[in-house]
């Protein structure tokens, strides 16, 4: 197959490829895009959690947030015309971070930003915090931040709302492999596939989630990002308790209300990055009840009595550097070569705001929303990392 000069070719047909396809082929771009696996067994944003807030420290990521959190809510209205539309079921239950006292500072320094930004927050000591949260009663909480505009939306339902909307508008899908790409010392000029195929670019834009260094290596280039094995679970607990929001602590503990029970769990950061196959056996096989359960249960007493229902994994696309996504030109010389990678679980929560990006480079050659260029390869370069602080 050979395509037009000024088509856009998106590898990774995952939230963020997906988001990308919409807002390209939306304002008329010539779109294809190459997904592995139409199925998206091993995608990243089908198995997480779906969470969206606005609970940041780097200013990008909290004003891609106000945007997509927004789109979210909006979905129907964004997508209004376009048939098969799942539903997003976004749940606006907040937000709710709690630190013990040595990541007090932070959380009132982030809180401040945040609200300067527009974020509505409520800060909150212990004593606020077990007035409006009383299950919630780990003994060491110094302050907790809620932010009650954010919740969560059903991944699956995200990423296939913006592969139909993209579809609607014209991007075509290729269940394919690349094998290789074409490129000069100045630009990326086509697309191999694994069939044989050929498909000439205008450009290409590698969104390939945990697999986006196999397909930078085909230009010689090298993007920090690689797989990071996450597990999460689904519990009963047989104690009524107050409507919870999305909680979280310092450590990575996590959980939210989901149908009758509860899902959640804590990242090792025991495990070396890469693909875990049998991820039940061996380090994963008692974590759960040896390390998430005990913190569950100090954080929420009414958890020591849970009843674990089922687990569930997946990986991240993990930027190595500092857990912040890496996003446009990645290829030297090749300028039509761009990427949004690296989101480290952060990827259907900015996918709106990611996706308008992509577009705006493609189109225009410069963003003309949100300023993303502090969060592009030159750091990578350069060694310094532009990381969150105090949050996850």
């Amino acid at each position: 197959m050979t395509g037009v000069t000024d088509t856009v070719i998106i590898i990774g047909g995952g939230i963020v490829g997906s988001a990308a396809a919409f807002f390209l082929a939306r304002a008329g771009a010539d779109v294809v895009v190459i997904e592995a696996d139409f199925s998206y067994a091993k995608a990243t944003s089908p198995q997480g959690a779906g969470g969206v807030r606005q609970q940041f420290s780097v200013p990008e990521n909290i004003e891609q947030s106000i945007f997509s959190i927004d789109f979210y809510r909006n979905f129907k209205q964004h997508m209004q015309g376009i048939p098969d539309m799942p539903d997003l079921d976004f749940r606006e239950q907040g937000y709710l971070f709690v630190v013990g006292r040595d990541g007090e500072h932070t959380l009132r320094a982030n809180e401040a930003r945040q609200r300067s930004m527009g974020v509505t927050t409520h800060l909150m000591d212990r004593d606020e915090l077990r007035q409006k949260f009383p299950s919630i009663l780990r003994d060491d909480i110094a302050a907790a931040c809620y932010t009650p505009d954010d919740g969560w939306v059903d991944p699956n339902a995200a990423l296939w709302g913006f592969r139909r909307a993209a579809q609607h508008y014209g991007a075509i899908y290729k269940e394919a492999r690349v094998s290789a790409i074409q490129a000069t010392g100045h630009k990326a000029e086509a697309v191999i596939l694994s069939n044989g195929d050929r498909i000439a670019a205008g450009h290409v834009v590698n969104c390939a989630g945990p697999w986006v260094d196999d397909i930078a290596r085909m230009t010689g280039a090298s993007l920090p990002v690689a797989p990071m094995c996450r597990v999460q679970h689904f519990w009963h607990c047989p104690h009524p308790m107050e409507a919870l929001p999305l909680v979280k602590d310092e450590s990575g503990l996590f959980f939210r209300p989901e149908g009758d029970g509860f899902a959640g769990g804590r990242p090792s950061f025991d495990i070396d990055p890469g693909f875990v196959e049998d991820i039940y056996r061996g380090f994963f096989a008692t974590y759960f009840e040896d390390t998430v359960w005990p913190m569950l249960a100090a954080l929420v007493p009414n958890f020591e009595s849970l009843r674990l229902k089922r687990s569930w994994a997946g990986h991240y696309a993990q930027n190595l550097l500092d857990g912040n996504m890496i996003i446009g030109a990645y290829s030297e010389g090749h300028q039509n070569l761009i990427t949004a990678c690296g989101f480290s679980g952060h990827g259907l929560m900015h996918a709106p705001a990611v996706g308008r990006a992509i577009s705006e480079l493609v189109l225009h050659g410069d963003y003309q929303s949100i300023d993303l260029s502090r969060l592009g390869m030159d750091r990578v370069h350069r060694k310094k990392p532009y990381p969150e602080i105090g949050i996850t």
